[in-house]
């Protein structure tokens, strides 16, 4: 028989254990109904204009509609960023003296410049005062030879690919020393003047990628290659464009946002998988391993991220299963970090689109006081009416492609924010694109997939390999920009809604500078590029970008600025 110290003892562990799992059950039925709201940021007025808005200083002339691909994606992306500021500009199929005679600046996007202008006549216009941006690199053999002295160069030789790029100038708010390029550059080996100011070299032949040369009285600028064919090397245009204006000013996002794509997770990944790469459970390695890693991201930089969840997709195949206490833990944790919830699509215009039915009736029975209102289009979905029409979900934010037509756009049903670079490793062409993107648009927007730091394959362990790169992005990006507002997707629609429909001008004269606008709401930001330095403003905040690059951020319709 037992005595009644022993049974005593037994009772306590039968206690002890019971009270774990009454616990345990307790908080599981508390995480299956999370009550967390969504909010979201109540659509701004715009501020009154003070005055009339006078015509902007600059006037750009742009040049080169090729019948080939490649320029007419770059004269596009051209017209385009150009649009985006709301500057002033004509398009023209041939220059003449006439469209030449008000000083604008001449933007060429086709490699043969004989196409499209008399070279006597813009050789002139160079030499009186004139300022021209070569924006599509350079021919192959010598139709260009006559222009060689305008550009600086002495020896030119064959089209190459240059990747690896060594920033010898001050040319990005935000770059470093040498950043790699992933796409196709059609570049030239030229040798140029010692005059000559090269701010991107290849890193390994030394041949000047993009420079300015003084000619005369006037300036050529040279980006060599036809990296402005990616809608995501624009900054190479906007830099371009400052070092030949000297002072320029442009509306941009002002914003930093952090998209985690299938997460909370539907993975995959099974535990059997994760056993063997990483030695616990899915659950266990997401939960303690790769959130971990995220939260710490949050914490240290104030990031508020958007988690998306596939929920729609097209073709056959179906959807992974869902690990039920992953998806409400990790989940609701988003949610605390200030986060937003929304659904992702997969699909590719004209196919029937499926229905993730479980995931939906999974994440409204979990999350019964949140409503979903963002999509994400992941893959270069093309966006169609259809894909708002999810069960019980009113999608008013839309997350995109930078290179989208509709990338930065409102109406009364929706608005559309992109995400501007996609992936989860930073040294094979991502740092780059963010300085780039940083440079024209003023907003840092990534993308990292959450499954494929798991595993790519059944035998490799990709999280060993890509989680220093989530460093390498705390290091490089997000410390060096925390000028730049964290949003979720939803409550970017301020920041669309200001940049889609503000007008604006700005002057300057002598050491201030002066910026009047009409449409924008009150903390619209603006990159201001100047030789200058700033040491007071009345009607706007400012902070230091790098590199003779301020954020502007608007309190009034009309600011003044004071430079050095």
């Amino acid at each position: 028989m037992l005595s009644i110290k022993r049974l005593l003892y037994v009772l306590s562990i039968v206690l002890v254990v019971s009270t774990l799992f009454l616990m345990y059950n307790i908080n599981e039925e508390r995480a299956s109904h999370i009550g967390i709201r969504h909010s979201q940021e109540a659509l701004a007025q715009p501020m009154a204009s003070e005055g009339a808005i006078s015509p902007q200083p600059l006037h750009f002339v742009v040049t080169g509609h090729s019948d080939k691909d490649l320029y007419r994606d770059i004269y596009k992306n051209v017209v385009r960023l150009l649009s985006d500021w709301k500057v002033s500009y004509t398009e023209a199929t041939r220059l003449d003296a006439q469209l030449l005679q008000d000083d604008p600046i001449v933007i060429l996007c086709d490699d043969t410049a004989g196409d499209y202008a008399d070279l006597l006549e813009l050789g002139a216009f160079i030499e009186q005062g004139g300022r021209v941006l070569f924006a599509a690199g350079l021919p192959e053999a010598y139709t260009d030879s006559y222009l060689w002295p305008f550009l600086g160069i002495k020896e030119k030789s064959l089209r190459e690919n240059y990747n690896d790029l060594e920033f010898t100038g001050d040319l990005f708010p935000l770059q470093l020393e040498r950043m790699t390029y992933d796409g196709y550059s059609l570049s030239t080996w030229i040798n140029v003047s010692e005059k000559a100011c090269v701010y991107i070299r290849d890193a390994e032949k030394q041949t000047p990628v993009l420079y300015t040369f003084d000619y005369g009285a006037g300036q050529t600028c040279l980006i060599n290659g036809t990296f402005l064919s990616d809608t995501n090397c624009c900054g190479l245009l906007s830099s371009a464009i400052g070092l030949l204006a000297g002072d320029l000013v442009y509306p941009v996002l002002g914003i930093k946002a952090v998209f985690l794509d299938n997460f909370p997770m539907v993975t995959s990944v099974n535990d059997q998988l994760c056993m063997r790469l990483y030695g616990c459970s899915t659950e266990s390695f997401v939960r303690d391993v790769v959130w971990a890693q995220f939260q710490g991201l949050s914490l240290r930089n104030d990031l508020r991220y958007t988690s998306s969840i596939l929920a729609v997709a097209s073709g056959e195949g179906g959807f992974p299963p869902i690990d039920d206490n992953l998806f409400n833990t990790i989940g609701k944790s988003a949610l605390q970090y200030e986060g937003e919830l929304v659904y992702a699509a997969d699909c590719r215009d004209g196919e029937s689109l499926l229905y993730n039915d479980n995931l939906l009736a999974r994440f409204r029975e979990a999350f019964t006081q949140y409503d979903i209102n963002g999509l994400t289009l992941m893959n270069g979905t093309v966006f169609a009416e259809e894909l708002t029409a999810l069960p019980g979900v009113n999608i008013t934010a839309v997350r995109g492609l930078l290179s989208d037509d509709n990338a930065l756009h409102w109406d009364r049903d929706r608005f559309f924010f992109p995400g501007a670079t996609f992936g989860n490793r930073m040294e094979e062409g991502n740092l780059f694109e963010i300085a780039s993107v940083l440079s024209a648009y003023g907003m840092v927007s990534h993308v990292f997939d959450v499954n494929r730091f798991i595993a790519l394959d059944e035998e490799t362990a990709a999280w060993d390999q890509d989680k220093a790169q989530i460093g390498i992005f705390e290091t490089d990006v997000l410390s060096r920009v925390e000028y730049l507002q964290p949003k979720t997707l939803s409550n970017t629609q301020n920041a669309v809604f200001s940049y889609v429909d503000l007008n604006y001008t700005w002057r300057r004269d002598g050491d201030r500078l002066y910026l009047d606008c009409d449409g924008a709401v009150r903390g619209q930001s603006f990159c201001l590029r100047t030789d200058s330095a700033i040491t007071g403003a009345q009607g706007a905040t400012y902070e230091e970008m790098g590199n003779g690059y301020y954020l502007l951020r608007l309190e009034n319709s009309h600011a003044a600025i004071t430079l050095a």
